[in-house]
This record gives structure tokens, C-alpha cells and sequence, in this order.
């Protein structure tokens, strides 16, 4: 089974122009608000017209608008997961359940080890509960393919992470084509195979997440990754490196070629701290005082100057680091990356 999707939509400030191929498998849209990630799927399902497109699954034309083809959504079959659910207040699980395929469905309920909620409410439900009654309700057509707007967008942070791996185990025992729409990034990597960038309609990159990580071919996509994204201008330097002399005033060095404007890429986790710069294998030295420290588990966030450092809560402990404290912030040339601005 294959999606095909070659669709123009159009929108107020820009159309969405999107070609893509969904096999068995999760891909994920990610990008900021109001980049066409729902049009997409509103698209796919037949709940927004395309200014022109073509939209195939399993051989079946669902849209082709030079044809004048355009199969409505009940007779596209599409699983749906709206952000916030759209369950019935007044029905319980087992009906909004039965709702999706008109007819009672048990076997979902087990499924999703919801059978002892059947006959609950959706009030009555945890936010990881009602994600699963609207995926059952979604899966009770047995549609061939299954799109999934913010799926964790209604979770609170305490349960987000368990039931992000929950559904990422089922995404990958349905093997149905499945889009998923996000702005989180962590949230496409964990559920999705690949990952498209989506920007004011237009498709930046479409990887798999390490390759978004490893090779961003696009500023945009690079902050949006998790990367400290610097603008700078670069020249050639001694030695084969680029000097790049940042627009904040430091200058930092690159192993990457390049000249004119760039925007340079650090990853967090590539920032080491110490009070004195003693890494004599990092030429990128910035001084500047400590921000702000933000705690995630073992690991803490520091904003120093322009740079946010990942460094373990062991390594914060060890250094004492207090906002408005100096520290000294280095990186190697070797993992500067150089994009073009």
C-alpha cells in the first residue's frame, strides 16, 4: 500500500505545494504554525479543496484535479486523529468506539486495553486514554491509511513521554501509510522513520531525524533540530578553516568551506564548559556569563551568551554554575557546521 500525494493548496499568505510518497511506514510534518502541516491532511482526508493535485493510494485515484476526480471523504479510506480528539462527550468509549465503523468493535477496545473502559465517558478518561479511544475510533474503519494531527499536543508534560512511545509501538505494528503532523521535533523522531520540514508551504528537507540532525540543509532546519543557529560572516583562513566572524562580535572557526553570510550550526551537545578554555583540540572559545540553567533529568541546559551548552548535571554540580557567573564556552572546528543565510 502507497500514498501518493502531488497537491497545490492554496491559503492566505502562501500556497502549500507538496509532493510526497507515504509507503508502510510513518512520516512525519513538522514546522512552525500556520506552515500547512493540517491543510495537508484536511487535503488528504477531502476536507479541504486543492487548487490542483493528485492524490493516489494503493492504485485508487482519490484526487486528480485535471480530471476533475475528487472522491469525497466518505469514500477515502482514511483514519483520522483530530488534535484534541473530537470524541463525543455524551457517548461512552465503546460507542465512540463503534461510532468510527458502525458497529461494535471489542477487539479494538482490547487492543488498545481499553475494555474496561467501555462504558466510561470521555470527561472520565486521562489524556493518554482518550488518544487511544480516538485512535481505536480512527482504526474501526480499517482505513488504508491513518493521519495524525498534534497527537500530543493535548498531553500534559508528565504523561507525554510514556505515551509517546506507546504510540510509536503501534504505529509500527499497524504498518499502514501514516502521516503525522507535529511542531515538536522530539516528538517526529520518536514516532517517525522520516521527517519533512515545513515552512510557509514548501518542503525544506524530508530525512530520516538523524539525517535532520547530521546534515541540515537549511538554517531553518537546523534550529529547529535543536541547534545554536549563529549568523556570521565567513572568509578563508590558514590552515584550510573558515574564519567567521560572528554578527554578536566573537570570532569562531570551521572546518566547513565557506564565504560571504552563513549561519553557523553548534549542536548542544557539542558545547563544552569550563572556567578556563583547557581544550586545546577546540579553537572556538566564547566568554560570556551564564544566563540561565534549565534541569532536564540528568542533563542541564545552559545559555551562555548567544550558545545554549548541553553538559550533565554532574558537570554542573562539579563547575558551580550560577546565572551571571563567567564561563568559558568551547567548541571544535569539526563540528561547526556552515550553511549559506
Amino acid at each position: 500500500m502507497v500514498l501518493n500525494l502531488d497537491l497545490t493548496l492554496p491559503r492566505r499568505f502562501f500556497p502549500v505545494r507538496l509532493t510526497l510518497e507515504v509507503g508502510r511506514e510513518t512520516v512525519a510534518l513538522v514546522g512552525p504554525s500556520g506552515a500547512g502541516k493540517s491543510s495537508v491532511l484536511r487535503a488528504v482526508a477531502g476536507l479541504e479543496r486543492a487548487a490542483r493535485g493528485r492524490i493516489v493510494c494503493g492504485g485508487e485515484v482519490w484526487l486528480d484535479s485535471d480530471r476533475r476526480v475528487s472522491r469525497p471523504p466518505e469514500r477515502r479510506s482514511v483514519g483520522l486523529v483530530f488534535q484534541e480528539y473530537a470524541l463525543f462527550p455524551h457517548l461512552s468509549v465503546a460507542a465512540n468506539v463503534a461510532f468510527g465503523g458502525r458497529r461494535e468493535r471489542p477487539d479494538l477496545l482490547e487492543r488498545f486495553r481499553i475494555g474496561h473502559l467501555a462504558r466510561a465517558r470521555p470527561a472520565e478518561l486521562s489524556g493518554g486514554e482518550r488518544q487511544r479511544v480516538a485512535l481505536a475510533r480512527a482504526l474501526a474503519r480499517d482505513p488504508e491509511v491513518l493521519l495524525l494531527d498534534e497527537p500530543m499536543a493535548a498531553l500534559d508534560p508528565h504523561t507525554r513521554a510514556a505515551v509517546r512511545a506507546e504510540l510509536h509501538e503501534l504505529l509500527r505494528d499497524l504498518d499502514l501509510p501514516t502521516i503525522v503532523v507535529t511542531h515538536d521535533f522530539e516528538d517526529a523522531a520518536a514516532l517517525a522513520g522520516r521527517v519533512g520540514v515545513l515552512v510557509e508551504g514548501r518542503l525544506l528537507q524530508l530525512d530520516a531525524p538523524a539525517e535532520l540532525v547530521a546534515a541540515p540543509r537549511d538554517a531553518f532546519v537546523a534550529g529547529f533540530t535543536g541547534a545554536n543557529v549563529l549568523p556570521g560572516s565567513a572568509a578563508r583562513s590558514a590552515g584550510g578553516l573558515t574564519r567567521v566572524e560572528l554578527d554578536t562580535g566573537p570570532v569562531v572557526y570551521s572546518t566547513d568551506g565557506a564565504e560571504g553570510s552563513v549561519s553557523v550550526v553548534v549542536f548542544p551537545w557539542e558545547v563544552a564548559l569550563a572556567r578556563e578554555p583547557a581544550d586545546e583540540s577546540s579553537l572556538n572559545h566564547l566568554r560570556a556569563e551564564v544566563a540561565s540553567l534549565v534541569s532536564l533529568g540528568n542533563r542541564v541546559r545552559v545559555r551562555v551568551g548567544p550558545l545554549t551548552a548541553e553538559v550533565s548535571a554532574a558537570s554542573s554540580d562539579r563547575l558551580g554554575l550560577r546565572p551571571g557567573e563567567p564561563i568559558v564556552a568551547s567548541f571544535k572546528a569539526t563540528a561547526t557546521r556552515l550553511l549559506p543565510r
